[in-house]
């Protein structure tokens, strides 16, 4: 409990920078959907872009204090405590962070839609990404930034930051790489996207959601292990 406290008290500046973050992208949305209704949108209608990039901030602050788990680590030691406290208290810490941030993402995305509420009456609400989604994407969405900070840290810690990267840039670019050749397939192209947006949707199909689900969670099982592999064997220096 001691440790929990005093890792606390020396990273809790990462959270407010990261609500910080968060304010920052909500008031730009809620600008650019401004702008938008103002200057090109003829249709009676808007969309909570402010609260969506709020909820995206949480994520992205959740992977990039990923890349800081070294300093972390580093830090720990030098307080005189062991790997095994690291790993237990870290990933209850970011387990928070990213709580408090999707909890303060709903809170922009309200007032975001009294606000328009005021401005536009009698316009309908085209788009809020918090009515999409069910309780158990929040809770998908937090435990996976957790395992992925933890593991960026591991890697960061193990293997420099080659090891770092092999994982970072996959990540960044493969959601769209996905989303583009999903829209490729679907547009019935012949190119190299499209090829792989019907070999995706061949994979999707040959298993359930169930078996994805297993699937899923086995990976995930597996990338906590490698996390406290690496970890483990990590040197011991202040």
């Amino acid at each position: 409990m001691d440790f929990f406290v005093k890792h606390w008290k020396v990273n809790r500046s990462g959270t407010l920078m990261m609500l910080a973050f968060q304010l920052g992208l909500f008031l730009m949305g809620v600008v650019m959907v401004l702008g938008i209704n103002a200057f090109l949108n003829d249709d009676r209608d808007y969309a909570a872009v402010g609260g969506m990039m709020a909820l995206m901030a949480t994520v992205m602050g959740g992977l990039a204090r990923g890349s800081a788990g070294m300093i972390r680590y580093r830090l720990a030691v030098s307080m005189g405590y062991t790997r095994r406290a690291y790993m237990l208290v870290d990933p209850v810490l970011t387990l928070m962070n990213c709580t408090v941030g999707v909890v303060f993402a709903w809170v922009l995305n309200q007032l975001e839609l009294r606000l328009y509420a005021a401005i536009y009456p009698g316009c309908e609400l085209d788009m809020d990404i918090f009515r999409v989604m069910e309780w158990w994407h929040y809770l998908v969405l937090i435990l996976g930034v957790c395992l992925l900070d933890f593991l960026f840290g591991a890697l960061l810690l193990r293997f420099g930051t080659k090891g770092f990267a092999a994982m970072w840039f996959p990540l960044c670019f493969l959601p769209l790489i996905i989303m583009k050749s999903a829209d490729a397939a679907k547009d019935g192209g012949t190119s190299l996207l499209a090829q792989i947006g019907r070999g995706i949707a061949f994979l999707i199909g040959l298993l359930s959601p169930a078996m994805w689900c297993a699937a899923g969670i086995l990976l995930a099982l597996a990338l906590l292990v490698l996390s406290a592999l690496c970890y483990g064997r990590a040197e011991i220096k202040a």
